[in-house]
Order: C-alpha cells, then sequence, then structure tokens
C-alpha cells in the first residue's frame, strides 16, 4: 500500500483509515473534526508548526468536538 495520497486508491486509503482509527483513536478523531469542520484550517496550520512532541502531547489529549 503506498502512502501517497495523491496515488492511493479508496481501498487504500480506507485501509489506512481504518488503521488510524485502530492504533491511534485521538488522531483519527482530529482528522474526522476537522473533515467535519469542527477544526479550523488556522488549528490544522498551528498543529503543523508544533515541534513532534508537542503534536504528540496535543493528540494525546485530544478530546472530540461537539
Amino acid at each position: 500500500m503506498t502512502t501517497d495520497l495523491k496515488h492511493m486508491t479508496q481501498t487504500d486509503f480506507d485501509a489506512l483509515m481504518a488503521e488510524i482509527k485502530m492504533e491511534n483513536p485521538n488522531l483519527f478523531q482530529f482528522i474526522a473534526d476537522f473533515l467535519n469542520k469542527k477544526v479550523s484550517i488556522q488549528e490544522v496550520e498551528a498543529f503543523q508548526k508544533m515541534d513532534y512532541q508537542v503534536q504528540q502531547l496535543y493528540i494525546k489529549n485530544y478530546k472530540a468536538r461537539s
């Protein structure tokens, strides 16, 4: 399976998302909240600018948005 989103089949993408959901449910929830417009682009950009360890802590403590 390729991890290049531009060249991924829908089946590959679904398998990747299922793996993320199982192995890191908080990261999956962050992605789902972004897709459902509960997390803004600005929040994602701020997340991307964080150091890796800070990102890990952020995701570890992430709670679903209502």
